[in-house]
């Protein structure tokens, strides 16, 4: 039966006597963590304060229904940590957070991070959790409250049944492994990487630098070529045409053609469908008319026209192509059993299946062999079934393709193969126009020329699977991935924008407006998400308050910007964390009591700490720009890695005195004028008389956004005349 992701994205809660308020998805850096997380809202309800170590036989049953949670050190730092906690006594939200993050991890994917905390109201907690992919975090969050609730309730609990459903929401939703190695490869490279759908197409960049990715296949991977490599008689066609060693192949759609061309070879055959792929509807060595006959018409079932190659007897390679250029080799063996005179064809299957290195899907080294209709074949034309006893040392091939998918085996052989052979490769590529292919051999050994023992070219193909390089079963790996990214983006070349975010208690639009007036004039195509609306290039494409996260990444999507600035509200960091990765300039304008009380924020130092992330979430060789008036934002320095520029409305400021004592940068007020003080010089700048502003106590968050802004340009190497004159042209009376 297949496998249905919505009936996993509306798993539902039990009734119980822990109940779950609300659910909420943060996918970027947040008031919890540096990462995404989940959050459930979770009422203990009657059993609030009531500890672990007074539940009768909570303890014992956890741990029989879980024992892998011994792994777990917890705060007692040990293998067997989170037990003693159980056993000794610990609240019931602390232990669905760990069981979240078990039933996750026993299903691949190792998040390894949590935290519970109290809330203003009594007995209600937030369990926050990592997670790698939203529904698995979700459902693996639900499993983990009903889990709790049935052992309350001494009902019985499958989880077999629930890791089983993660894996396959794993499988379904995560990136392959192709994809996840090229967006490890970019974030290595501080490379934004946005999703664009479910599947595995990606944005690497932002802005009008970003290119996009399906799996291998990039936004500079000519459709036209795609289509050739995907027509396997024309690629054929082509290569032997340009000298390639290709086998001699006709298209037909008639069973008399394929007898006739078998009849002119002499030889066994191979029957496929003209666009088949991983083996599928092919049938190989094909020496009677009767086996003849069941391959033409497996093949017609995929598709009207088949292709019909004499069968070659040989080793199966796959050389990986990118820029043109011969970068990894791996030797493809089909998935195969050894008789042992006693066990069943199945039995001999489960056990090599039983190797740790193989899983179901395609992110581990090896996958599981399962019985599939190439297999059934297999078996048909040999009179076997799975329940046949092979004879003892018999070997029985059970696909006949080597592909990991199918569960064969990879060997890297990169540094095998023969030159002339890395040659012909390119240049089968080249042929095709493909710059990024994989080029699938068959040869006696890979490290002799193909004109030298009769090897050849089987095929081109599109979209090459990496997993066979980053992660081959035998052999070292090569990154291949670092490779793709280096056509992408050759050294040298842009890859993101910048992005200005600005949070604070007040002024934020204020200081967004100045900032995008003045980085137009220094010849910026900006994007804009603010609380006004979303701007490009100063069209408002939505009004209202666009200050979320997913309003900021249809601005780094956006292919026609070069400059991103945003409004970073306290809201928007609360309800879903931000929506980017890293900023070049984090402002941190100023703080105030306007927020206290909603989300669980009760001190105004949890609201700083909450606003802290935009200054926190800065490139290294970024700025965090800081109000040093207030003391609870000059202790969010200890948590930042960037640069950081101070600002402040008075002179003596100790802390803004101490910076440039330093040679850092800052911006303050002395005597009416507006200093910059950077690198132990300091010039006047302006008046604060040149604002059309009553900087009384009313409006004193005004003159926070002008010296954030100036603190902010100068930062960004504009000269400070330049600052000058935008700013002084500016009608603040619009």
């Amino acid at each position: 039966m297949e496998f249905n992701i919505e009936e996993s994205k509306n798993y539902k809660l039990i009734d119980g006597p822990l109940e779950v308020e609300n659910i909420r998805v943060y996918n970027g850096s947040n008031y919890f963590s540096g990462g995404p997380v989940i959050l459930f809202r979770l009422n203990l309800r009657d059993y609030d304060e009531v500890f672990t170590n007074q539940i009768d036989g909570f303890y014992n049953t956890l741990k029989t229904i879980l024992p892998t949670l011994y792994e777990h050190y917890c705060s007692v730092g040990k293998p067997g940590g989170f037990f003693q906690r159980v056993r000794q006594g610990t609240l019931l939200g602390h232990v669905c957070e760990h069981i979240a993050i078990e039933l996750q991890t026993l299903a691949g994917m190792d998040v390894g991070y949590g935290k519970t905390r109290s809330t203003l109201k009594q007995g209600v907690y937030n369990v926050v959790f990592r997670y790698f992919d939203e529904v698995a975090g979700i459902y693996a969050g639900k499993a983990a409250v009903n889990l709790v609730n049935s052992i309350l309730l001494n009902k019985d609990f499958n989880v077999f049944d629930i890791i089983e459903n993660l894996i396959m929401i794993r499988e379904v939703r995560m990136l392959g492994p192709s994809t996840q190695s090229i967006v490890d490869e970019a974030e290595k490279r501080k490379i934004p990487a946005l999703r664009i759908d479910s599947y595995n197409l990606m944005q690497l960049g932002t802005g009008k630098f970003h290119k996009n990715i399906r799996a291998t296949i990039t936004s500079d991977t000519s459709m036209l070529a795609v289509e050739t490599a995907d027509n396997k008689y024309l690629s054929i066609l082509m290569l032997k045409d340009a000298g390639v060693p290709v086998l001699e192949t006709i298209k037909t759609t008639e069973f008399c053609d394929v007898l006739e061309f078998y009849s002119k070879i002499a030889k066994p055959i191979v029957t496929k469908p003209l666009e088949g792929y991983l083996g599928k509807n092919s049938m190989f060595d094909l020496n009677s008319e009767e086996e003849i006959k069941q391959g033409f018409e497996l093949a017609k079932e995929f598709d009207d026209e088949i292709i019909v190659q004499p069968y070659l007897e040989g080793k199966s390679y796959r050389l990986l192509i990118i820029d043109y250029k011969y970068v990894a080799a791996t030797e493809l063996t089909p998935p195969s059993i050894v008789g042992n005179g006693k066990d069943t064809i199945m039995e001999l299957i489960e056990q090599v299946n039983s190797d740790p290195d193989r899983a179901l899907g395609d992110k581990g080294k090896l996958t599981i062999i399962q019985i599939d209709e190439t297999t059934e074949r297999i078996l048909k034309s040999k009179a076997y079934t799975p329940e046949t006893i092979l004879d003892k040392g018999e070997i029985l091939i059970l696909k006949k393709s080597g592909n990991p998918k199918l569960g064969g085996t990879s060997t890297d052989v990169t540094e095998k193969v023969n030159s002339f052979n890395r040659f012909i490769a390119e240049r089968a590529a080249k042929v095709i126009g493909l710059n990024v292919a994989g080029v699938d051999i068959i040869s006696q050994d890979i490290s002799k020329p193909l004109n030298e023992n009769e090897g050849v070219v089987l095929e081109i193909n599109a979209a090459p699977d990496f997993r066979m390089h980053i992660n081959p079963a035998v052999g070292k790996p090569v990154n291949v991935a670092e490779k793709l990214l280096d056509m992408l983006f050759p050294a040298g070349s842009q890859t993101r924008i910048p992005i200005f975010s600005v949070t604070g208690s007040a002024g934020k639009t204020f200081a967004v407006n100045l900032l995008n007036y003045c980085l137009k004039k220094e010849g910026y195509d900006t994007g804009m998400a603010t609380s006004d609306g979303l701007f490009i290039t100063d069209r408002c494409l939505k009004k209202g308050n666009m200050t979320y996260s997913e309003h900021i990444e249809l601005v780094l999507k956006d292919p026609t910007i070069n400059c991103a600035i945003f409004e970073t509200s306290c809201e928007g960091i609360l309800r879903a964390g931000l929506g980017y990765q890293y900023a070049d300039f984090g402002l941190f304008l100023n703080i105030n009591e306007n927020h206290l009380g909603n989300d669980d924020i009760k001190y105004i130092e949890d609201l700083t700490y909450a606003k802290s992330v935009v200054v926190e979430q800065v490139y290294d060789e970024g700025y965090a720009i800081l109000n040093a008036d207030y003391d609870l934002i000059m202790e969010t320095t200890d948590r930042i890695y960037s640069n950081i520029a101070l600002f402040s409305k008075e002179a003596n400021n100790k802390q803004l005195k101490a910076h440039v004592t330093k040679g850092g940068l800052a911006v303050y007020v002395q005597d009416d004028k507006i200093i910059i003080h950077n690198k132990n010089q300091k010039n006047e700048i302006l008046l604060i008389n040149d604002f059309p502003f009553d900087f009384n106590q009313e409006n004193n968050y005004l003159l926070d956004s002008i010296l954030a802004v100036i603190t902010t340009l100068t930062a960004k190497g504009l000269e400070t005349d330049k600052i000058k004159e935008y700013l002084l042209a500016i009608d603040f009376n619009v």
